[in-house]
Parts: C-alpha cells; structure tokens; sequence
C-alpha cells in the first residue's frame, strides 16, 4: 500500500493584482485533515505555497505524485489544487467545446499556461487499480454579471482570472463555432425525433428531447477526449461558476475547501464521495456556486480516500 497527497495553495502570483488570501491556509487545512483523520505522515504529503508553486515544481510535484505505486490495489494518491483558474482557445483540437481549462501557478504565463491537456498527461498514466482523487478548488469561466452575496457572506474574491482581450475575442468566436456545431448537430436529430407528433404534442416533449440531445453530443464530443479510468474530480464549482475565497470563521479560506473540510470532519472521516458533495453543497447555500462531483457512479458510494481494492 503506498499513499501521497500533493497539496498546492497560491495566493501570491508574479501579478499582484491576482493576489488571493484563502489558498494557502486551504493547504494546511487540508495537511491538517490528512493527518489527524487518515494518519498520513510528513512523508507522504507534499506541499507548495506561493512563489514556490511555479509550473516547474508544480510538473516535479506531479511526478512524484504519480510514482513509486505498490501495485497491490490499494495505493492512494491525492491532488488538491487552490489558486486561480482560467481559459484560452484550445489550439490542438482537442477540446470538444474548443477551450482549455487552464490552472494558474505563481508565474502563470498567458503564452505557456498550464493547461489542461497537461494534467491530463500525468493522470491518463494513473493505474486503473489506484485510488485518485482530484479536489479543485478553483474555476475555469468568468462571471458574466456580478455575482451578490448575502449580508453574512463578506470579503470575497472570486478565483478566477480574465484572459487578456486578444485571447477573450478568440474565445468567444470558438464558442460561438461551438454553438454552430451544435445546432447543426442537433437540427436533423429533432427532425428525426418529432416524427408524425402534431404541433401541441411536439411542443410538450420538444425542450426534454432537446436537453436529452445536447448532453448526448456533449458526452461523445468529450469521449474522444478522456479516459474511463475511476479517477474522481472533486471541482468547487459548475463551469459557468466562479469558486468564492472567503473570510470564514474568522479567516480567509475557499468557500469550497472549507465546506469539504467541514463535511469530513463532521463524519470524523468515515464519509462516501456522493454524501460529501451532497454536505458540501448544503454547506454552501449562500454561495452562487455548486460543487461538483464527477467519478464512474460505482466510486460515489465509496469511503473519501479508500483504496480500490
């Protein structure tokens, strides 16, 4: 049995004006809970904070992650990621909404980020018998209108960065060639669906058939793109959402590492992956955002960090 954790928190970047205040005390909070309710030991953790968080030792800290693997079924390797996220235009084709997900390190660079395409070269190569969780407490699209908060919910930051106005303009032409693809995708397949229904009849089905549809093209569109490997993403929000860093019980934190924390502690660890997002997401109530669980739907009902076997 071999376990590792690799924790990154980032509140300080090359820019000052991208500058967070929750992302390094996530880290320890989540150093803190690996400890005290899994009994991981110093050497199984890896930590990076700030200026030490930079493309180069983020790549070293994922190698070492993805390493040394016992073989027995039962290795446990942790990801948690708190910082910025963002997006740029896909430029391999590989994408099947035409963007990259983007993680920010300390020295982000807009002309070599870190995309997504790079961690999913280090967790393609994740043995099918490994237990990999991957807790995301950032996110990849701005908010379009302000986001307003409750009164009891102060001081937030959303961890997310805008991409410069070149790279926005060449965005929004890739989504609006997605739409395009879409519809087209979709006109012959609504045609085909409404058969003889008469008018009434096709207006009362027309909008469930044509969600059905759209999350069928999705779904193979994203196929071709990732693997079917029981990896579990723990992410802070939907894609449309902006992930909250917050002032919480008295200090600055994510909104989404916080609830997580919160949630395992309550269970005193002894939690399943889907009663987690479900008590993460009661957590945050009063926050505009909905965390995500994504993972093959046999893992849901599986202890937080367990093995495979």
């Amino acid at each position: 049995m071999s376990r590792r954790a690799f924790l990154v928190g980032i509140n300080q970047f090359t820019r000052p004006e991208w500058a967070l205040r929750g992302c390094v005390n996530d880290s320890i909070a989540m150093q803190q809970l690996l400890g005290d309710l899994y009994g991981f030991s110093s050497d199984e953790i890896r930590v990076l904070h700030d200026a030490d968080a930079t493309t180069k030792n983020i790549r070293e800290g994922l190698s070492w992650l993805f390493s040394d693997y016992s073989g027995d079924g039962k290795d446990v390797r942790l990801f948690h990621f708190a910082s910025h996220g963002t997006q740029v235009a896909d430029t391999t084709s590989d994408e099947g909404d035409k963007l990259d997900e983007v993680i920010v390190p300390h020295d982000h660079s807009w002309t070599n980020p870190m995309k997504d395409d790079v961690l999913r070269g280090f967790f393609d190569a994740v043995p099918e018998n490994v237990s990999f969780t991957f807790l995301a407490d950032c996110c990849h699209s701005g908010s379009i209108n302000k986001v307003v908060y409750p009164p009891e919910v102060v001081d937030v930051r959303e961890r997310f960065i805008d991409p410069p106005e070149e790279m926005q303009m060449r965005i929004a032409r890739l989504k609006l060639q997605h739409q395009e693809d879409e519809e087209n995708w979709l006109a012959p397949r609504l045609a085909e669906e409404r058969g003889d229904r008469s008018f009434r009849e096709w207006l009362d089905v027309r909008d469930k058939i044509k969600t059905q549809l759209l999350s069928r093209f999705r779904r193979e569109k994203q196929a071709k793109v990732s693997g079917a490997k029981p990896q579990i993403l723990l992410a802070a929000c939907r894609d449309e959402e902006t992930a909250a860093d917050a002032f919480i019980d008295g200090a600055h934190r994510g909104a989404f590492t916080w609830s997580i924390n919160a949630a395992i502690r309550e269970r005193n660890g002894d939690i399943t992956y889907g009663d987690l997002i479900a008590r993460s997401a009661a957590l945050l109530q009063n926050y505009t955002q909905n965390p995500q669980l994504d993972c093959p739907e046999e893992l849901r009902g599986r202890r937080f960090l367990s093995p495979l076997t």
